[in-house]
């Protein structure tokens, strides 16, 4: 049932909602208009763009707004219509014939929105052409492997024993190499059907996009094409607002911030959220620890092509103890949650949101498998200078949307040291990639995305010491109960001897 125009603006309990979970992941940007001070006069003789953020714009009225999250005006979500770029812009906004819904300094930021001057493009719309399409160039293009072909079981030598192991773990896990597996989804509950064999919604979402120079007020319901990008049944954005919309949802294992997916929804169809830099996107460890959610635990499986997790010893070994000790709590996947560190996530993000530069902890190797929407991928090899690509110690991660708009033509250049050349990937619905580890990799969504991924455990690859030294180190209980769980699954091969 769509939505009524009275229910997709964010009242000031959602606002609150939205400006706690960005100040628990960016608070270096809470504090950017009092930082800036002396800086401004300093950057205006470089920039010709007008001061925003003077006594002529006033503070919102709920104090909700967080100009520091547009500070690098990424996506202007609108146009001043004269060349007075600095004048309040109106103070009505039309939602529909006949109907004209005042406007409110709490409800619409437009005072602090970023703009974009006539007749030009912000960098979002500008770089689509370019980041939209496949990677230009074969040799910087993640390899693609059918699943049924890497599910295959061969015999090879490992640690001077035959073994028997898939395909996919002697070409991509032992070589520890990115790809692409297409396939991985069949059977999946999970999986959305699309309205023609082999179409996503690459077509389908075409005439959705939002032209940045209009107001970009959007008005959707659950069945709209934005929330289901064409797409019907399994993990639409649509049906998991329908069947999850009142459930709160996590945004980090860092920190407890939490909001339920009505709010979000709201959030990033306002015009707060059209224009963010880099919107907030869900990254949820816990779903499916409890009810209601724990029912999409049974709506997936980990593709048959990867090798054993073997952190799932240790879930093993905590489960048959609580079993012998007559527990009254049951072996449910929250048990597993709390047995071993965060390994899985649902993740939802809108257009500009993604995962900043970074390397998956533990050593572990990841999966990751789109539902909805695309992705664009890149990976860097181990040995990769992090400071090259703007991994730079004590200072934030860089939001993946800032982060291509200032490096990627660096790394990508013919410049660019060969040794260090990226593995590029344009993931689109039921394609699953494979992240190895030590691999610095970021995640961009160039539309409304819905994700599943897992980090897992491997005893293959050249890092597996490096894994037990790190598990050790920064992880000792666990490192503990995890050696335990290996002798138990007779395992103990892997297990360093004192």
């Amino acid at each position: 049932m769509p939505f009524l125009i009275n229910d997709r603006y964010l009242d000031s309990e959602e606002r609150a909602e939205v400006v706690s979970v960005k100040v628990a992941e960016r608070r270096h940007l809470v504090c950017y208009e009092a930082c800036v001070g002396e800086d401004r006069e300093e950057e205006k003789k470089e920039d010709d763009r007008p001061d925003l953020h003077n006594d002529e714009c006033p503070p919102l009225t709920d104090g909700c707004d967080l100009p520091g999250w547009r500070r690098e005006r990424i996506a202007p979500c609108m146009e001043f219509q004269n060349e007075d770029v600095s004048q309040s812009f109106g103070g009505s906004l039309n939602i529909g014939a006949s109907s004209e819904l005042l406007r409110r300094e709490s409800q619409f930021p437009f005072s602090s929105a970023m703009y974009v001057r006539r007749g030009s493009k912000c960098w979002w719309n500008s770089a689509k052409e370019g980041i939209f399409g496949v990677p230009p160039r074969s040799e910087r293009r993640a390899p693609e492997m059918e699943h049924h072909l890497a599910a295959k079981l061969v015999q090879m030598d490992c640690n001077g024993k035959r073994r028997e192991a898939t395909v996919f773990c002697k070409e991509y896990e032992i070589k520890n190499r990115p790809v692409k597996i297409l396939g991985a989804t069949q059977g999946w509950v999970a999986m959305p059907s699309y309205q023609k064999e082999g179409e996503t919604e690459l077509s389908a979402t075409q005439d959705n996009r939002q032209d940045s120079t209009e107001p970009s007020w959007v008005d959707v319901g659950c069945d709209s094409r934005l929330f289901s990008a064409g797409g019907s049944g399994g993990w639409t954005f649509a049906n998991l607002l329908e069947r999850f919309g009142n459930i709160t949802f996590r945004f980090s294992d860092t920190h407890g911030e939490m909001m339920s997916l009505e709010t979000y929804s709201k959030y990033i169809t306002s015009p707060e959220g059209l224009s963010d830099d880099s919107p907030l996107g869900i990254y949820d460890s816990q779903f499916g620890d409890d009810e209601p959610t724990s029912v999409l635990l049974e709506e997936y499986s980990v593709p048959k092509c990867f090798s054993p997790d073997l952190f799932e010893c240790v879930t093993a070994v905590d489960d048959k103890e609580s079993s012998d000790d007559n527990s009254t709590q049951s072996s449910t996947s929250s048990n597993v949650g709390e047995s071993r560190p965060p390994f899985r996530w649902v993740l939802i993000g809108p257009e500009r949101s993604g995962t900043g530069m970074h390397v998956d902890p533990l050593y572990t190797n990841a999966w990751v498998t789109v539902l909805q929407g695309r992705k664009r991928w890149l990976l860097f090899p181990p040995d990769t200078p992090f400071e090259t690509i703007g991994m730079i110690e004590g200072r934030p991660q860089i939001p993946s949307s800032i982060w291509f708009r200032d490096y990627y033509e660096l790394v990508t250049s013919t410049s660019w040291p060969k040794q260090y050349r990226p593995v590029e990937v344009l993931q689109l619905p039921g394609e699953t990639v494979f992240v190895p580890a030590g691999w610095p990799h970021l995640v961009l969504n160039l539309e409304l995305c819905v994700a599943i991924t897992h980090n897992y455990a491997s005893e293959f690859g050249p890092h597996y010491s490096r894994m037990l030294e790190d598990v050790s180190t920064t992880e000792p209980e666990f490192a503990w109960r995890w050696h335990r769980g290996l002798r138990a699954c007779g395992r103990e091969d892997l297990i360093p001897c004192d």
